[in-house]
């Protein structure tokens, strides 16, 4: 299962409609986490066998004292995949003119704005100037910016891309670039999952190998093509341009190895914001010799 059908996944997708799973000889039954639903409680109950998440999923589990937190065995994204779209078109963008704005940060989670609030420090951005629509849906954030009832939204492909070629939205700055290498989402399944299935695991992990390495080496016409059918609603061309920025801004790994700097940046994101407060280390979490062999073959 994936948490959230967007472009930033595009991989998992490739694997999924390129059939390169079954190559390794699984079916996959592919869905999405239904909404107010837990990837992490779906793997604990055996509703789902690997689900789409992140790393941050299991470092707030750990937190909370769950010892059975989900282990993770594949990078999927090594950037932030959000945009930030201004109502209004902006001439020479500054992180300064978000004070005294009105922003929609993305509400369906709270891990992508400790990303965002990270690089806002990182400019000195005064965070109590800026009002903050919280806890709405992207359906509802897209209609509230739509309406005018905010000045920047906080969002990803190919949401981002179709309000910009609807006019109602323009592209003042991307999160990918100001954060560098972070784990952001990963392959992730049960600590007993993983003991129990290691080869259905090892061979889900060759078949995104491969996607990964399709991706590397293919445009982005062909690239939304492969992925269309995962998105009825957005014509190719706009899925085209979403996946030539994200590309572009090296968004996926040409190897599925979650590597231990992309973790800490990650880790140490969340901490600062406030989000976890413990330093679990990347052992306790990764396991990334599944990444290493696909690699390697």
């Amino acid at each position: 299962m994936d948490t959230y059908r967007n472009l930033f996944y595009t991989p998992l997708y490739v694997a999924v409609a390129g059939g390169f799973f079954y190559d390794e000889g699984l079916n996959v039954e592919f869905s999405t986490v239904p909404d107010g639903d837990s990837a992490t409680e779906m793997l604990r109950a055996g509703a789902v066998d690997i689900a789409q998440t992140g790393i941050s999923r299991s470092l707030m589990e750990l937190d909370l004292g769950r010892e059975d937190a989900p282990l993770h065995v594949a990078e999927i994204n090594q950037r932030d995949g959000f945009f930030l779209l201004s109502r209004h078109r902006v001439e020479k963008w500054s992180w300064e003119k978000l004070e005294g704005s009105t922003l929609i940060p993305v509400g369906f989670t709270p891990v992508p704005w400790n990303p965002l609030r990270a690089v806002l420090m990182n400019h000195g951005v005064d965070l109590n100037s800026i009002k903050l629509v919280t806890d709405v849906s992207t359906v509802e954030a897209i209609k509230l910016f739509k309406k005018g009832k905010a000045d920047y939204l906080h969002i990803l492909h190919p949401y981002a891309q179709s309000l910009i070629d609807d006019g109602v939205g323009h592209m003042v700055a991307s999160l990918g670039p100001e954060l560098g290498y972070i784990c952001y989402s990963s392959f992730a399944a049960t600590p007993r999952f993983i003991d129990e299935h290691s080869d259905t695991v090892q061979a889900f992990v060759n078949g995104f190998q491969k996607a990964l390495e399709w991706v590397d080496v293919n445009g982005e016409l062909t690239i939304a093509e492969r992925v269309s059918s995962f998105f009825p609603d957005n014509p190719q061309e706009v899925l085209a341009k979403a996946v030539y920025q994200y590309k572009s801004q090296n968004t996926w790994p040409q190897d599925s190895l979650i590597g231990k700097d992309g973790y800490d940046a990650m880790r140490d994101i969340l901490i600062e914001g406030g989000l976890i407060s413990c330093r679990h280390p990347y052992e306790r979490l990764v396991r990334p010799g599944f990444a290493r062999n696909a690699f390697a073959g």
